[in-house]
């Protein structure tokens, strides 16, 4: 078999992980958006004057007010989303906002695998909650650690999502389908996180005295006895 041309591979992987860096910031955008029309909305704003204000159907308007991207909106972002977001669990995305909010809070212009852990527990899935607590991971703990691996800087800085963190979130894919999982849940995540012994998630995991090995083995236990 004819071996990949180096350059050609680096140039796919570079298209790839601007792909995924640009997708993250549109999920983020479109969530700060939903966030400020519900803000409004809160504030006293009718429907009516919302959805004239911003162009926007009455119906989006009170989709988006209710928590409910209805039908048209959730093909379109499937579409969009190939990969990995359209199988993600509304569960598994909220650790990635989380990790990404986390990240934003600290000042860290990027987002590794420590955020995602973090993101893990502050999620709270039932999938993954008690495995972490009996492990002794807390959010208090292992944000401690994560705001110690990087100096803070300007919080309106862009943010990127590390190749680490792309990796894990590969991985979690992979899991899934090992699964026989149509969809990829926080316990795929929480799998993928520790998988690699060169992340620091895997680093912090060990500094609070608990074993990568042994997470992944709980998570599958619990999978096995469900």
């Amino acid at each position: 078999m004819t071996p990949l041309d180096p350059t050609a591979l680096r140039d796919a992987r570079d298209s790839r992980d601007r792909m995924l860096e640009a997708q993250h910031e549109l999920e983020r955008a479109r969530a700060d958006y939903g966030h400020a029309i519900r803000r409004l909305h809160v504030e006293g704003g009718s429907l009516r004057e919302i959805s004239e204000s911003l162009g926007l159907s009455h119906q989006r308007v009170h989709q988006i007010v209710e928590g409910d991207e209805g039908g048209d909106a959730r093909r379109s972002r499937r579409k969009h989303f190939d990969w990995p977001f359209t199988r993600f669990t509304r569960r598994a995305r909220q650790v990635v906002v989380l990790a990404q909010q986390e990240a934003q809070t600290l000042g860290h212009r990027r987002v590794g695998t420590e955020h995602l852990l973090l993101g893990l527990v502050l999620a709270e899935d039932e999938s993954t909650e008690s495995v972490l607590a009996e492990s002794g991971l807390t959010a208090a703990a292992i944000r401690e650690r994560v705001a110690a691996l990087e100096p803070s800087s300007s919080r309106g800085r862009r943010q990127s999502i590390t190749r680490a963190a792309k990796r894990a979130l590969e991985r979690s894919a992979v899991e899934a389908k090992a699964f026989g999982d149509n969809y990829i849940g926080a316990e795929h995540i929480l799998i993928g996180l520790v998988s690699d012994e060169r992340s620091g998630a895997v680093a912090i995991v060990r500094e609070l005295g608990a074993d990568p090995e042994a997470l992944g083995a709980a998570v599958r236990a619990r999978r096995a006895q469900a």
